[in-house]
């Protein structure tokens, strides 16, 4: 770590702490909504069942961002669509919050990939057979269809510090460097189909997650705010539903990345 960069972190905490008091957020509530694009490292998908017991490698997976406008983005009938976050918090100090809210994000199998299969699949499907390591396999829309689009939805609560680096006229503005931490449930509402089987379409807790932030906050008219985050985070979910049998289940790990913009007030 250079000095440099030393420096200007012990520089931001202490301007940050002169103009805490000044801020007062102290007992003040805040509440924001905005929109996220997020990004997915490779994972493993693997899947157990009556007859089967198999993992898929380095599996691909996007996004679906929606294209803006109008609608949905602002109908109040249609703005749960995109890919959007609402969160409410707390200040515990003038630079300490609490906060809980909603990541809904959206997460796409790339459908046609090859990727590395290994396991058994029985019950006699046009896939039946050992796979060795090393084998591979197409992920045709006959074979598995895979997404969680409504959405890979993480409820979290999250701890944040606050750093104001900058103040305008009679504080009415202000600029603030703020970094977090935070821990929650998936709840997603998986879209699969597996084998040909009637389509799997619903809400299900499926596991945990923990994630870290960073990001800006442009306060401006006092109370109001735009916020630019950054978070990073590690999904684990050991209870994904893919067919409406019980019996049926894929546990996957996922690494993301997400940016937020978002707008909010405090009250």
């Amino acid at each position: 770590m250079s000095q440099r960069f030393v420096l200007v972190v012990l520089l931001l905490l202490c301007v940050g702490n002169s103009y805490a008091g000044v801020l007062d957020k102290k007992g003040k509530w805040y509440g924001f909504w905005g929109w996220n694009r997020a990004s997915y490292a490779n994972s493993d998908l693997h899947l157990t069942g009556n007859g089967y017991d198999f993992t898929l490698r380095d599996v691909v997976a996007t996004d679906r961002p929606t294209p803006f406008g109008i609608d949905p983005y602002f109908n109040p009938l249609n703005f749960t669509l995109p890919q959007t976050n609402g969160r409410v918090g707390y200040f515990l100090t003038d630079t300490f919050s609490v906060s809980f809210g909603i990541d809904h994000m959206k997460y796409v199998m790339v459908q046609d990939q090859t990727v590395n299969i290994d396991g058994t699949i029985g019950g006699g499907t046009a896939f039946d057979g050992p796979y060795a390591p090393g084998d591979t396999i197409t992920l045709t829309s006959d074979f598995l269809t895979f997404e969680h689009t409504d959405g890979l939805n993480m409820f979290s609560v999250e701890f944040e510090q606050y750093f104001p680096f900058w103040l305008g006229h009679q504080g009415s503005s202000a600029l603030s460097a703020y970094w977090g931490m935070g821990a929650g449930f998936m709840y997603p509402r998986t879209n699969a189909m597996l084998f040909g089987q009637t389509r799997h379409d619903d809400f299900n807790v499926a596991g945990y997650a923990v994630s870290a932030k960073a990001g800006m906050e442009w306060l401006f008219k006092n109370d109001i705010f735009a916020r630019l985050i950054y978070k990073v985070g590690d999904i684990n979910m050991n209870n994904v539903r893919t067919t409406y049998d019980p019996s049926d289940k894929l546990t996957q790990r996922i690494q993301f990345q997400e940016l937020t913009l978002a707008f909010g007030m405090y009250f």
